[in-house]
């Protein structure tokens, strides 16, 4: 049965290095290829998809335009990230951002990013922004940082990571690499 839901591998390269990845689980030469986007929500997931930032700016472009041709029907896309530099860049694009701090680096990052949609909230509106916070990133953040356009998860590690019973999880036929 086709699930609404596709979580889109398309990089598995990453700058970090982290021993509890989910990723560290899975064989993605075994994962199948995606062959269409009929899908209600299109989740763009690596590895680090913003390390392509323009690849994601034309993937969901794609995404959004074969949909509603093919399918008649429009689809939300998400980017997954740990980079919270390119979240304002790729905005115009996606529908919602998930990102997932993972140092204290990231967090100033993120802080600088949150101060800017602070000052332009134009820039988010009718986006979803969900903030994961694993609790020694979540320590890191100000009490007094306003984080009212983000919808937070406390997050915790899970061996293996299991993707949801209500998703597919397929990869693009060549996986996105730097050159």
């Amino acid at each position: 049965m086709e699930k609404d839901k596709l979580r889109l591998l398309v990089t598995t390269q990453c700058p970090n290095k982290c021993p509890m990845c989910c990723n560290n689980s899975w064989d993605f030469t075994k994962l199948p290829v995606v062959d269409h986007f009929n899908y209600k929500e299109v989740m763009i997931t690596g590895g680090e998809p913003l390390l392509f930032p323009d690849q994601v700016a034309i993937l969901s472009d794609a995404i959004k335009n074969s949909n509603v041709l093919a399918y008649n029907h429009e689809v939300s896309v998400f980017i997954y990230t740990a980079l919270a530099d390119g979240i304002l860049t790729i905005l115009p694009y996606v529908d919602g951002v998930v990102y997932t701090p993972h140092s204290e680096k990231d967090i100033e990052s993120f802080l600088k990013a949150n101060r800017a949609i602070g000052l332009f909230p134009e820039t988010v509106k009718n986006k979803s922004l969900r903030l994961n916070l694993f609790a020694n990133m979540k320590a890191l953040i100000p009490k007094s940082i306003n984080l009212s356009h983000w919808q937070i998860k406390d997050m915790i590690w899970i061996k293996d990571c299991p993707v949801p019973h209500d998703e597919e999880f397929k990869r693009v036929g060549k996986l996105w690499e730097r050159i």
